[in-house]
């Protein structure tokens, strides 16, 4: 573990309301996952400190290779569990479980033109089989890891997005998969809230990014900061497109307040709106605030000052006592600084 991620999980537990953990089993799908790894370190990293907190993760995903080099440093620990299967297929963990936080699923935007069956499956027939789970195991909380992009095509000229909102989407587009998928996974965890009384709570994930996240993803802060690490120009095309940008201690010190704090049935936005810039905004605030030592410059292919800045409501997370700590300056840097100082230990190795 290097020292950004470590200072990352400190300021997590000390936000989070951990004493709730304590004694609990927590299922984690998608454990290899940038934001339900984080997940995962943060009560590891609490069994760590207090060699008496005693909670256990078991933690669920389908490549044993890549979890058993992610999570190396946990393996010896008694109350670490790796647990390879598929959330396509029943749920086949024995023990009881206290909290599910379904992370599961690729968010990878070219993933939604190549395998778009898979990104259904995981958010339908995966949400399906995890609260049915949660329904047999009586757990105390079910977290599902929905987006943004469930709100789907957002009208020109709306100011504000509160979680009742919605708009139109077309389903017929293969690459809509994705919002589809999660729309469906929100339906389920209601409807099995309504009818079975399982304790779902919903988080609509903003972007979201720092140390861990995959450079080659789409996303457009993964290539600012590949482009960063290796030192070269950032090129946007026009820029004008808006996005609040969240640092991901941030992001998941809220999953734990929603999930053992939040009321069950409820969905609740997590972004960071303070860091709310577009992506032209954010590309010269990388290169003149937080890396102005490396004399990078953005090249925009066609700047375009129309912008339009929809806000996205956290009120509902807010009075849960939630507060980002993290802007995109202080963000970007931790995130390009963990990179280097793997790439560096590799090196070294």
């Amino acid at each position: 573990m290097n020292s950004v991620r470590e200072e990352d999980l400190r300021s997590i537990i000390s936000r989070m309301p951990y004493g709730e953990c304590e004694d609990k089993i927590f299922l984690i799908t998608g454990a290899n996952g940038f934001l339900a790894s984080y997940m995962t370190d943060t009560l590891m990293f609490l069994n760590k400190c207090f060699p008496a907190f005693r909670c256990k993760v078991i933690a669920l995903c389908r490549n044993r290779k890549k979890a058993e080099e992610r999570f190396r440093e946990w393996l010896s620990y008694e109350n670490f569990i790796l647990h390879v299967q598929s959330v396509e297929e029943p749920i086949m963990v024995d023990c009881n479980v206290d909290y599910v936080i379904h992370a599961a699923g690729n968010s990878a935007a070219v993933c939604a033109k190549t395998i778009p069956a898979d990104i259904l499956k995981a958010n339908i027939i995966g949400t399906y089989n995890l609260l049915e789970f949660a329904r047999n195991k009586k757990v105390k909380g079910f977290l599902f890891f929905s987006s943004g992009a469930v709100y789907g095509n957002v009208e020109q000229g709306r100011d504000e997005l509160r979680e009742a909102d919605f708009f139109s989407l077309d389903f017929g587009a293969v690459e809509n998969c994705y919002a589809e998928g999660k729309r469906a996974g929100e339906a389920l965890c209601r409807a099995y809230f309504r009818q079975y009384g399982v304790p779902s709570k919903i988080v609509r994930i903003g972007h979201t990014y720092g140390p861990g996240i995959d450079l080659k993803d789409g996303h457009v802060y993964s290539d600012f900061v590949s482009k960063i690490i290796q030192g070269k120009n950032i090129i946007v095309r026009d820029g004008a497109s808006v996005r609040p940008f969240c640092y991901v201690s941030d992001a998941v010190t809220a999953f734990f307040k929603i999930l053992l704090e939040g009321e069950s049935g409820e969905i609740y936005n997590m972004v960071n709106k303070n860091e709310t810039l577009s992506v032209y905004e954010l590309a010269v605030k990388l290169v003149k605030d937080a890396f102005p030592e490396r004399k990078l410059k953005v090249e925009c292919e066609k700047k375009n000052t129309a912008i339009e800045r929809t806000i996205v409501n956290i009120d509902k997370l807010l009075a849960l006592g939630w507060k980002p700590e993290t802007d995109v300056v202080e963000g970007f840097r931790r995130t390009v600084k963990s990179f280097e100082e793997k790439r560096k230990k590799y090196l070294h190795s």
